[in-house]
């Protein structure tokens, strides 16, 4: 299977940028795209033109508390396990199933790390009951422990949103990302360098940017045993789309492994 997680930066309903986003999806055949930021669109609006470019089914969790939708599209039927918007969650959370596959969409708050710990503390506890296979994914807003080494903290501490977005107690906090782990979901973008999600070339080429990976696919050990690999996607064609890279994962099909 092959999917793909995408923050595609306030709905990206311009005609020119959603052609490109059009024509991505189209390459890309994917078998499942998680999106972020669907904002104004309308389940009927995301049926209609998700079906263009290959996906027959959808669901968009049109939330009342956020305007910052998450949906998601697929080539194969979407069981609707749960849509959640209440808190500690700030743009929802939602849980479907697709195949034998547990997919779980999320959007932590790009604020303070603190209310983000409280999202993933959330989230473990959810997840504790799903014996199956499981996906999460999404724009998490959170650094990662595995990315420390790349990281200078003079450099995020200088910057005014990322100060308040990571630093806490005069430190990286890396906790909303390890709750999630130590809840037994595993990373599966383990690059040997920083496969950075932001930022891109939207805002033109930048000198010397605070370059943050925030965008996430996760899995459980049952579907580790698929041995999925995720990157993010640096290709010229998204690299002025959205704010955010997408990032996708491949992993083997159960056919394949008998």
């Amino acid at each position: 299977m092959k999917i793909v997680q995408y923050n595609v930066l306030d709905g990206c309903r311009e005609k020119e940028g959603y052609s490109r986003l059009s024509n991505f999806l189209k390459n890309g055949d994917y078998d499942v795209a998680g999106f972020n930021e669907l904002n104004d669109w309308t389940a009927e609006e995301f049926q209609v033109e998700m079906e263009k470019v290959g996906f027959k089914y959808t669901y968009l969790f049109e939330m009342d508390s956020s305007r910052f939708l998450i949906g998601i599209a697929a080539k194969f039927p979407i069981s609707k396990i749960s849509a959640i918007e209440k808190p500690p969650f700030h743009h929802g959370m939602l849980h479907v199933k697709i195949k034998d596959i547990n997919f779980i969409i999320t959007h932590l708050t790009p604020f303070e790390s603190k209310f983000r710990e409280l999202e993933a503390e959330s989230l473990a506890t959810y997840i504790e009951t799903i014996k199956e296979p499981l996906v999460v994914m999404g724009d998490l807003n959170t650094l990662s422990p595995f990315d420390k080494a790349y990281y200078d903290i003079e450099k995020i501490s200088a910057s005014k949103f990322q100060n308040r977005q990571h630093i806490r107690n005069g430190a990286i906090n890396f906790r909303p990302m390890q709750i999630l782990l130590d809840a037994g979901l595993l990373d599966v973008n383990m690059s040997e360098k920083l496969d950075y999600s932001m930022p891109t070339k939207i805002k033109g080429e930048l000198k010397d940017p605070s370059y943050v990976r925030i965008d996430y696919i996760l899995v459980n050990p049952i579907l580790q045993q698929r041995n999925p690999v995720a990157k993010i996607i640096h290709h010229q064609d998204v690299s002025t789309l959205s704010d955010h890279y997408p990032i996708e994962c491949k992993w083997e099909e159960l056919t394949e492994k008998l």
